[in-house]
């Protein structure tokens, strides 16, 4: 009787030390899967913000790389890259029209816009660089000039851009023929400011230097 109670008593100990052993074994791999998921959550985060000063990164190098290509004739948006891009405040931009006509014009952007317009195709040709090829939407240069009212003395007319730092001049009877626009568009997208933005002058048949981007003044000359 007595060596069945020894032999119960071992067989309940080890029962219980087997079952002590299991629950730590379970407490210690719930650990193991706690730092495990932890370390994971850090390393997606890691990861996550690692990819996310690439995007950064990549957006300033394209940034970049397009303001380098304005001394280098990269090609964005379908056209070549030339000048110094200007920063235009479209809210207080006017087009100028002055000098030998009946009426000096002051015009937004809309008001350009809101004249009747052409679409043409027209080569921009900048000998011995480039070509660049597409549809052009702007308002006649002539329609402009007759808007102001042309003097009889008005003999060539000079196209300078918002700051000044850029300047053409072409005879006024030129300007009569088609493929001479106030353009605002190229093929059916308004022009970004490496191209021009708001205004250029698309001077069809003429060398790129005189297609005056970043347009602001039109100067009629009598002399």
């Amino acid at each position: 009787m007595k060596r069945n109670k020894i032999f119960l008593f071992i067989i309940f100990s080890l029962l219980v030390i087997l079952l002590l052993s299991t629950v730590f074994s379970s407490c210690s791999n719930n650990q193991k899967s706690i730092k495990f998921t932890s370390s994971t959550e850090s390393s997606i985060s890691e990861t996550t913000s690692t990819q996310k000063t690439e995007a950064i990164n990549q957006t300033e190098d394209t940034e970049e790389s397009i303001t380098e290509g304005t001394n280098y004739l990269d090609f964005y948006e379908g056209l070549h890259i030339t000048g110094t891009p200007i920063d235009v405040d479209i809210n207080t931009y006017r087009l100028k029209i002055i000098g030998a006509v009946d009426k000096e014009l002051s015009l937004t952007f809309d008001e350009i816009k809101n004249i009747e317009s052409v679409r043409e195709d027209i080569e921009l040709i900048c000998p011995g660089f480039f070509v660049d090829k597409g549809y052009w939407t702007g308002v006649p240069v002539i329609e402009l000039l007759n808007m102001a009212g042309i003097k009889e003395e008005a003999k060539k007319v000079e196209f300078i851009s918002i700051d000044g730092s850029y300047k053409q001049t072409l005879p006024i009877e030129k300007l009569d023929n088609e493929g001479f626009l106030i353009s605002y568009q190229f093929n059916d997208k308004e022009f970004s400011k490496y191209h021009g933005y708001p205004l250029r002058l698309v001077a069809k048949g003429e060398a790129g230097s005189y297609w005056v981007k970043w347009l602001g003044e039109i100067k009629v000359i009598s002399d």
